[in-house]
């Protein structure tokens, strides 16, 4: 008499086909993730940057800081929307930097790039379920191992030693089929973490894009280089000042006095 546990497992392997089954099902939970991801977490994400990108190059003139600072209410209220996290942290973090200089155009002490975190979410997650696979794969194959064990054990006992080397075969066979789970759990793995490395790329690529997009629109002004415009500035005012002393005239001689 077998526990609970044991007997609901062999019951459960007892099928011949009961691993190839679980393992046809791993593979459809890869492809069913891979789908689920791409249609509500990566189409949108990649609509939403296009979007972004699009915003920006719609932007008309000669000189495209001028017109991105005169359209600026605009696309604030545009790219503040309602959008991927990711996308509306950063921009909220990059809007914040942003301050006008003195000819009416916007300038950011920093890149676009090191505002916006990357918005690798839909990869992570195929990531993550390419463990899980792997490992699902591997306690199903376990569980059939058992299950096979237990098996021939019973039959060994059931016919003594004339039946050991046929239960042996037995375990064998089916202990073989069970390793498909494992196979199919490595496969699944595979084809997930090829999914995430093509959209993580495609990702990477649009975002890329709209950061090299955003940082064309503005004047890049680090805290290094206003120190030095500032630090130019007094060096020219202090010569500025000492030209003026040296052309100052010398003070009149006093007049003789009278007496």
């Amino acid at each position: 008499m077998h526990d609970p546990v044991t007997s609901f497992v062999v019951t459960v392997f007892s099928a011949p086909s009961a691993a190839l089954i679980m393992a046809s099902a791993i593979l459809a939970l890869a492809i069913g993730l891979i789908l689920q991801s791409g249609h509500f977490e990566y189409a949108p994400l990649k609509d939403d940057l296009r979007r972004r990108a699009d915003l920006l190059s719609d932007l008309r003139g000669a000189d495209l800081q001028k017109a991105f600072a005169d359209a600026f209410p605009t696309i604030d209220k545009r790219l503040s929307a309602s959008a991927h996290p990711t996308l509306e942290l950063g921009w909220a973090t990059y809007r914040g930097q942003l301050a006008q200089t003195s000819d009416g155009r916007l300038a950011a002490p920093i890149h676009a790039i090191d505002a916006f975190d990357h918005a690798d979410g839909p990869a992570r997650t195929l990531e993550w379920w390419a463990n899980l696979l792997v490992a699902i794969g591997l306690v199903i194959t376990f569980m059939g191992i058992v299950a096979a064990l237990t098996e021939a054990v019973d039959a060994m006992q059931r016919q003594g030693g004339a039946g050991m080397q046929t239960a042996l075969m037995n375990l064998l066979a089916v202990a073989a089929t069970k390793f498909w789970t494992s196979i199919a759990g490595v496969l699944g793995s595979i084809v997930l973490r090829l999914a995430a490395r093509r959209r993580r790329k495609a990702i990477e690529a649009l975002e890329a894009h709209f950061f090299a997009l955003l940082d064309s629109c503005v004047r890049f002004a680090p805290p290094e280089k206003v120190m030095l415009d500032q630090l130019a500035v007094l060096s020219r005012i202090e010569a500025l000042l000492a030209a003026g002393a040296a052309m100052r005239p010398a003070a009149l001689p006093a007049a003789p006095s009278l007496a």
